[in-house]
């Protein structure tokens, strides 16, 4: 199993990332964090393009180690990377995108590009300019070009910001089919706590070039450096999909469920639309700083957060230990 272990320093002028975590050999880990954390820069360093000091091990490869002066050149690391803005050539075809890593892959670990095409369902596209490719076309051939090279492990920076809604949950989709066929670990970045769920089963927490928690995804998303990253209006909780009558596409993780969207009740709600009405047990209830009352409730598929009015904190009895249902609006089911 090729875990990822990550020790580095890297100074940018002003700017400093320090960064130390491990993430496992297997599924995809996403690296969150707002905008000038440090995430972009960080995926350069592990994948070799920018010098760092610290070390970098893939598995039992060490890849880079300053201390003893060792930096595997990136093309030789074993590690991918898939940019933001997908930067295929833009005077080839796709086809020929794709070969320029094909070369480059060890003999015997080469992947046959129609293959791969037709897996990402762009072998129609293979003569085209990729000048002429939609947005979602082009993130597909830059996934499809990475995997050819045969890497162990796959870093992709951004792979949704120059997607919409519905191109976006395709292709995680695609990330979560890939993973799952090919076997092939990813850290992917993004800032979106939905996308982040439905990818990942680790957690890496970036916040001014500093690691801020790193763990299993449902546990790291209620550490407080966590939830201090999020906007007021995504506070809520990582739940599985297989326990909601609405499941998640094939392959996901968990869905994040806003508080705003979780109507409480204390007695078991009857002849209403909803279809998921998870029964559980009041843990905590905190007041935020609007007035608004954050209550959390363990229930069989995890912590659930609601947000309700301190009236209604006080009509229903809702203190810890009362027993309640969490009544999971259709919306918050989707993304």
């Amino acid at each position: 199993m090729n875990a990822l272990d990550v020790d580095i320093r890297l100074d940018r002028g002003a700017f400093r990332l320090e960064a130390k975590f491990r993430v496992p050999g297997d599924g995809i880990a996403v690296l969150f964090g707002p905008s000038g954390s440090g995430k972009s820069s960080l995926l350069s360093a592990i994948a070799g393009v920018t010098p760092c000091e610290g070390h970098v091990r893939l598995g039992r490869e060490l890849l880079g180690d300053s201390a003893v002066d060792l930096h595997v050149p990136s093309h030789a690391r074993g590690i991918g990377l898939v940019f933001q803005d997908a930067r295929l050539f833009p005077h080839l075809t796709t086809r020929q995108n794709i070969a320029y890593a094909f070369k480059r892959a060890p003999t015997q670990r080469r992947r046959d590009i129609g293959e791969v095409a037709r897996f990402f369902d762009i072998a129609a596209l293979l003569d085209r300019p990729v000048g002429n490719l939609s947005g979602g076309e082009k993130s597909r051939v830059a996934l499809a070009r990475a995997l050819v090279a045969a890497p162990d492990f796959l870093l992709l920076d951004e792979p949704f910001a120059a997607l919409d809604g519905i191109r976006r949950r395709a292709f995680i989709q695609v990330l979560l089919d890939t993973q799952r066929n090919f076997d092939l670990p990813m850290l992917v970045v993004t800032h979106s706590i939905d996308d982040a769920a439905a990818l990942a089963s680790h957690l890496v927490v970036l916040q001014a070039g500093r690691v801020m928690t790193s763990g299993a995804f449902d546990q790291a998303t209620r550490e407080p450096a966590f939830t201090a990253l999020l906007d007021p209006r995504d506070s809520g909780a990582a739940v599985s999909g297989l326990l909601l009558h609405s499941r998640p596409d094939a392959g996901q993780k968990y869905l994040w469920l806003r508080a705003d969207h979780i109507v409480l009740a204390t007695e078991p709600p009857k002849a209403i639309s909803a279809r998921n009405i998870l029964e559980g047990e009041v843990v905590t209830v905190q007041i935020e700083e609007d007035g608004s009352h954050l209550v959390e409730l363990k229930t069989a598929a995890g912590m659930i957060l609601s947000r309700v009015t301190g009236e209604a904190v006080e009509e229903l009895g809702l203190v810890a230990g009362r027993r309640a249902w969490a009544v999971v609006k259709v919306h918050a089911l989707q993304h």
